[in-house]
């Protein structure tokens, strides 16, 4: 008997698979598209992540992906293959279709070839992932020493400037009324 569990390459390797790959080429010249994909992608993995253990690996999964593919989309992180950037926002197009392999309508079991085919894409960019994860880390790091290490980054530059333009420059409002 053949096994009937989803194969995430069987998926890649399906007709409507590479349908969606032409379509993910469109996406990546427009980049406000991509953008507007992955927020849609991400209020349907929140919808589901609390369906059981495999909708928390594919959570992971898709925020892993989704920053990498809108950091290379906004030209922040270098040197990712065009061809892999393609393959990813093709996923994300699967995971967002609620017709395709198993439809998405079935509880659970919907999820599941939207699952394999995330982690088969996953396990084979792995060497790029691990990458990318590093200079996220390096970049997080260095966003937190850059707004902890300057407290004048804080302060209240509207001090001593009006604060209604009847108010002639120099004039430092008390917030008290002066005619009651």
């Amino acid at each position: 008997m053949e096994n009937q569990q989803p194969d995430g390459k069987n998926v890649a390797q399906s007709a409507f698979f590479k349908g969606l790959l032409k379509k993910a080429e469109r996406y990546l010249q427009h980049p406000m598209q991509v953008t507007k994909l992955l927020n849609d992608a991400f209020k349907k993995a929140t919808a589901k992540k609390n369906i059981g253990a495999l909708a928390g690996e594919v959570w992971e999964n898709l925020q892993l992906l989704s920053r990498l593919i809108k950091s290379a989309v906004a030209g922040e992180y270098k040197g990712i293959p065009t061809t892999t950037l393609v393959g990813g926002i093709a996923v994300i197009i699967y995971f967002l279709s609620p017709i395709d392999l198993i439809p998405d309508i079935i509880p659970v079991i919907g999820l599941l070839d939207d699952a394999s085919l995330l982690a088969w894409f996953m396990t084979s960019i792995k060497a790029e992932l691990d990458r990318f994860k590093e200079w996220d880390a390096y970049k997080q790091e260095q966003e937190r020493n850059t707004t902890h290490t300057d407290p004048a980054h804080h302060a209240d530059s509207s001090f001593g400037t009006p604060k209604y333009s009847n108010q002639p420059p120099g004039t430092v409002h008390s917030g008290k009324s002066e005619n009651i």
